[in-house]
């Protein structure tokens, strides 16, 4: 499975070869504390049994001062010897470098509604919410709970049509804008949503 992810936080289209990698991107572009991040971005050459080897991990992520090459691979390849062996000298050339490694596999992704909301969020990214509506919205919920759910909150915005405000509502809350419960549910009308200055309890 290969294709093309259209990166917001990259600005460009960012390449992938498996459906785990692409299911990766989607919590990259969306994770605030990752600032830029990059596909295949160096090979790693190590030598075994007298053989000089090659190996190129996924991604390097960059979360502000912290660097971290990331391979993604189905859970059940992990502990094949040859990956073992591909993951040991990425980890030594990481040392090197004052970076980490890490490994993300298919269950750590899917498991719990949190990848499916971050899918669901991504689809209302580039709506194209203007500062002078932000600035409306953050004036329409002062006064109203912190945190309120996401149907409250779009009927407090469009009484009328509450979904118009709900679709406003998602967009910030991929921006970071306000907080959104992702690991509790799906994202539905009773989800949580709450002003970011009182982080949820």
């Amino acid at each position: 499975m290969i294709g093309q992810f259209p990166s917001l936080k990259m600005g460009r289209m960012v390449a992938f070869e498996s459906l785990i990698e692409q299911d990766y991107l989607y919590v990259l572009d969306y994770e605030a504390a990752v600032t830029a991040f990059e596909e295949q971005p160096i090979t790693i050459e190590y030598v075994w049994e007298g053989t000089l080897r090659k190996y190129t991990p996924d991604f390097l992520v960059r979360r502000n001062e912290r660097s971290e090459l990331v391979e993604c691979k189905p859970a059940p390849l992990v502990s094949k010897e040859e990956n073992q062996r591909k993951f040991a000298a990425a980890t030594d050339w990481c040392k090197t470098k004052g970076w980490s490694f890490a490994i993300v596999t298919d269950q750590d992704l899917r498991n719990g509604p949190r990848l499916a909301n971050i899918k669901l969020l991504t689809q209302y990214a580039r709506l194209g919410i203007t500062s002078e509506t932000v600035h409306w919205v953050e004036g329409c919920l002062v006064g109203a709970n912190n945190p309120l759910t996401l149907q409250e909150g779009g009927q407090i915005l469009y009484p009328h049509i509450p979904a118009q405000g709900i679709s406003i509502l998602l967009y910030l809350a991929f921006h970071h804008q306000i907080g959104i419960s992702l690991d509790d549910q799906p994202i539905c009308g009773s989800s949580l949503i709450w002003k970011k200055e009182v982080p949820l309890p």
